[in-house]
């Protein structure tokens, strides 16, 4: 996600109607046109304010910014904001293909015994979360899978490990249409996980690892 100011809202790759059981339309539309869009634009305001254009948005949350502590946590809050909207949309799709094959389906496999016991420990993972948070799967830089959460809007150290997907835990993004209901959120969620997309990044970040050190 190297996009530079202006940043903008990224459209949504289906339609409202089609994440239905995930969400309904209405949900998905204001989650999207309503709390990411003021995220975009809190954020642009913020970067001219503080002269931080030059900056792309993954910069602006890991770059050491010269500004006091406040301003910093304001800039990457907004930042934080973007940056997580964008990869739980694109987490998602109306036509999810899971293959118990693919180099994803058989790491989570490998580290957790099965994609059932992997759903249980997610869903555990975010019922740990008191307020609003995110639920993160991440590859580190050896290759092994973990479940992250990060507390409003804070991302993963994005300099040390490479998201795969990411699931939205603010109320906004479920209270209506599952009525509070984390588990049933969770669960439709589940079902329309993009996981091409989920595979296509752990392969990126797998190729991204550093070559063994040579044996001595």
């Amino acid at each position: 996600m190297n996009q530079y100011y202006p940043f903008e809202v990224v459209p949504l790759p289906y339609s409202y109607l089609s994440m239905i059981p995930c969400c309904d339309a209405n949900t998905l539309y204001f989650h999207h046109n309503q709390y990411y869009q003021s995220a975009v634009d809190r954020l642009n305001q913020l970067v001219v304010q503080h002269r931080l254009t030059h900056l792309s948005l993954e910069e602006l949350l890991t770059a050491d910014i010269n500004l006091p502590v406040a301003q910093v946590e304001q800039i990457q809050d907004a930042a934080g904001a973007v940056y997580n909207h964008q990869l739980y949309f694109d987490s998602i799709t109306p036509a999810p293909v899971f293959s118990p094959h693919s180099p994803l389906a058989e790491k989570l496999t490998s580290t957790y015994g099965s994609i059932h016991h992997f759903f249980q420990l997610l869903t555990e993972a975010a019922a740990s979360i008191h307020g609003s948070g995110w639920l993160w799967l991440v590859s580190e830089g050896t290759g092994d899978l973990h479940l992250v959460t990060t507390k409003d809007n804070q991302t993963v150290p994005l300099s040390s490990v490479h998201p795969i997907f990411l699931i939205d835990l603010w109320e906004h993004a479920y209270s209506v249409h599952h009525h509070f209901d984390l588990n049933a959120y969770l669960l439709a969620w589940l079902s329309n996980l993009d996981w091409q997309k989920a595979n296509q990044r752990f392969l990126s970040a797998h190729a991204l690892r550093p070559p063994p050190a040579p044996l001595r």
